[in-house]
């Protein structure tokens, strides 16, 4: 008897970059690749991707990932795709898009934020959505388009995010899922999984506008025949609805069950923890999460730069370690974190507050910028590295200080995934500032996570449990009291710089019109 052949498709469509795996009904990963491109930031607080490169990074690396594999594209039973999230990505009738997408990263809607605030209330915006009012969120993003771009506005058929603009063009289907949909915020009631359009009116949007809402793996349309010419994918192939990149990581690293904790450490940082209860926390971001998106939950901590400080080092300071990288043949940030691991933790006072294009949780501040503090003649490139490692993990930990104090149950080791986790160094200081271990999951990432979903949705695998047998669980730390002790010195001071230059923030966005 010949074995039926099932394979699977995950995409994920990140803010550096998109990534897809193909994997089989074992988990194996049979071929994957990833392509990078470009944030665009035309003014401070701006952070933009053009829509056109998701998809054709999205057909690439599918099509690539299938060449690899050497598998018949007919054997594939699912694709799904994750990706950053919130954007803001406007489509015509023909649904072709109408600019450059906004994505989470992007600050501008403050003045839609504060008519938010005066006339709805946060009050009654977190009752609905789980969630503050922030220009984070996409609902406010589409405000700013129909407040500064009221023609553009009018031409918009649907909203779409940055999963769902290539799923679209999969299947000609202009549909987002729960957790995306839980990230537009603002108008979407969280617990009865569905917009309320009556709101919607009254903030005075097109209620048309919102896309249709589904599961996460639920099946939405199939693959295009024009789609397929592109992808290599087989006509036909079913596509599910989708789900946002840090759940897809979560599911990834065994985020599955009330209580399970993981960190992804990409571009920002996501630490979120998985639970049934509809109790969300104020200042943090509740969304709803992939595995039994029908009745499960995440509240999540959301900083706005993790792997971006280092992104940031490497592209404008790292020219030497980019040149000797390529002559060595070695990974640039395997040059950095050396660099950064000749240093003692503290960074001898060298202090990073990482709010490059402000921040989310716990402060929501658009306005909020970075600060170097404690800068001497006896600080070098090493300091100033790991005080970026540390700045964002010192963001990270404010976070965690208010998740605990809620009284979510919280499972231990907390499983840290892609980007800055890759550096050994990096865990351990993630260990120690948060007093907690961690270990480190070494899965493709979210890519895997959606073609997990992509198997539950077609029945490949009956339920998400199935990641449990795969898992690769590689270091592991645990915290070090004395490093912890130093940490805490510094902790404080670094709390304290927001605080007191927060009156600067604003002044400073006064000065330069960036507000």
């Amino acid at each position: 008897m010949i074995k039926i052949a099932n394979f699977l498709v995950g995409c994920d469509v990140g803010t550096s970059g998109t990534k897809t795996v193909v994997i089989d009904e074992e988990g194996n990963v049979l071929g994957n690749h990833y392509i990078e491109y470009k944030l665009l930031t035309p003014r401070p607080g701006w952070a933009e991707h053009n829509p056109v490169w998701y998809w054709e990074a999205v057909a690439d690396t599918i099509r690539i990932s299938i060449e690899q594999a050497s598998i018949d594209s007919k054997e594939i039973r699912g694709v799904s795709i994750s990706g950053l999230s919130p954007a803001c990505i406007l489509v015509d009738k023909d649904l072709k898009p109408l600019q450059y997408g906004h994505i989470w990263m992007d600050r501008r809607a403050t003045v839609e934020s504060k008519w938010l605030k005066e006339h709805i209330g946060d009050k009654r915006v977190f009752e609905l959505s789980g969630n503050p009012i922030d220009p984070y969120f996409a609902t406010v993003k589409l405000l700013w388009e129909k407040n500064n771009r009221p023609e553009l506005y009018k031409n918009a058929y649907k909203l779409q995010t940055a999963a769902d603009y290539p799923t679209m063009k999969l299947t000609g289907k202009t549909v987002t899922d729960y957790s995306n949909a839980s990230l537009i915020g603002i108008v979407f009631d969280i617990v009865n999984r569905k917009w309320n359009k009556g709101l919607i009116e009254e903030i005075g949007l097109d209620p048309s506008i919102f896309p249709d809402v589904y599961s996460c793996d639920e099946v939405i349309g199939e693959v295009t025949k024009e789609a397929a010419e592109k992808t290599g994918l087989a006509p036909g192939t079913p596509v599910v609805a989708g789900t946002v990149d840090c759940n897809a990581a979560w599911i990834a690293g065994g985020a599955i069950n009330p209580g399970d904790a993981s960190l992804v450490m990409g571009t920002a940082g996501v630490l979120g923890i998985v639970h049934k209860k509809p109790k969300f926390t104020e200042n943090m971001i509740s969304i709803i999460h992939t595995a039994n998106s029908n009745e499960m939950y995440t509240t999540l901590a959301a900083t706005v730069s993790c792997g971006a400080v280092t992104r940031y080092f490497r592209d404008n300071f790292g020219q030497f370690e980019k040149f000797s990288s390529s002559l060595l043949d070695l990974d640039v940030y395997d040059m950095m974190n050396l660099e950064a691991s000749q240093i003692s933790p503290g960074s001898d006072g060298l202090i990073f507050l990482p709010y490059l294009m402000g921040e989310r949780t716990p402060i929501w501040d658009p306005l909020a910028r970075g600060i170097i503090l404690g800068l001497s003649l006896a600080h070098g490139r090493g300091h100033m590295l790991r005080a970026m490692m540390e700045g964002a993990t010192y963001a990270l930990y404010h976070n965690f200080e208010l998740i605990k104090e809620s009284g979510i149950d919280i499972n231990y080791p907390i499983i840290l995934s892609e980007g800055g986790a890759k550096s050994k160094l990096w865990r351990q200081i993630v260990a120690d500032i948060l007093n907690v271990p961690v270990v480190y999951s070494e899965s493709m990432g979210a890519p895997v996570g959606n073609a997990i979903a992509a198997g539950v949705g077609v029945g490949v695998f009956k339920d998400y449990s199935v990641v449990n047998e795969w898992l690769n669980l590689a270091d592991s730390h645990q915290p070090k009291p004395e490093n912890n002790k130093e940490y805490m010195k510094y902790y404080e001071i670094y709390k304290r710089l927001y605080k007191d230059n927060k009156k600067s923030f604003n002044l400073l966005a006064d000065a330069t019109g960036y507000n």
